[in-house]
C-alpha cells in the first residue's frame, strides 16, 4: 500500500487520473465493439429458412388488340411480343388474366419466340358499351417488369346499338 502511495506521489495525481481515463475509454471501446460484432453474428444466424424468391427482370410489348365482328358478336385477339430479356422464357407457360363480360378468367398459353396471343370471344355487342382487358401476369411464375394490360372496346360502328 505504501509503495502505491509513493508511486502516486512521484507520478502526480493528474497523470494517474488521465491514464485511468484512457484505460476506461479503451475498455469501453472494446466492449462496445464486441457487442456490435456479437449482434451482427447473431442476426446472421437467425435468417429466414424460406427460400429467397429470385425473379428475372424482363419486359413484354403489348400490341393493340385486333377485333373481328360477326353480326352482334365480337372476337378479341390480345397479343404480347417479347421485349427486353423475355427470350429466356421461350416455351414457358404464360398466365393471362382477362376481365370483361364473357371473357373473365385466367388462361394458360405457351410463350413462343413470337410471343403469346389469345383470342377470346364471342362477346355480345348488344349489351351496350363495355371494355374488355387482358394482361400477362406471369411467365414461368415470374411477373413481367412492365404493365402488360391491353384494353379493347366495341367498334365505333357497332351494328347492335
Amino acid at each position: 500500500m505504501w509503495r502505491l502511495r509513493l508511486l502516486l506521489e512521484n507520478l502526480g495525481w493528474k497523470s494517474v487520473v488521465i491514464g485511468g481515463a484512457v484505460v476506461v475509454a479503451l475498455v469501453a471501446a472494446v466492449v462496445s465493439l464486441a457487442l456490435i460484432r456479437g449482434g451482427e453474428s447473431s442476426a446472421a444466424t437467425t435468417q429466414s429458412t424460406e427460400p429467397e424468391s429470385s425473379t428475372n427482370l424482363f419486359y413484354l410489348r403489348a400490341l393493340a388488340p385486333k377485333t373481328r365482328v360477326q353480326g352482334c358478336d365480337m372476337w378479341i385477339r390480345f397479343t404480347w411480343r417479347p421485349d427486353y430479356h423475355a427470350d429466356q422464357y421461350i416455351d414457358a407457360p404464360a398466365l393471362i388474366s382477362a376481365s370483361g363480360s364473357a371473357i373473365q378468367g385466367t388462361y394458360r398459353k405457351p410463350f413462343t419466340e413470337n410471343g403469346v396471343s389469345i383470342e377470346l370471344g364471342p362477346v355480345p355487342l348488344s349489351s351496350g358499351y363495355q371494355l374488355w382487358s387482358a394482361k400477362v401476369t406471369a411467365l414461368d411464375r415470374d411477373p413481367p417488369g412492365n404493365d402488360t394490360t391491353i384494353t379493347a372496346g366495341p367498334p365505333a360502328d357497332n351494328p347492335c346499338d
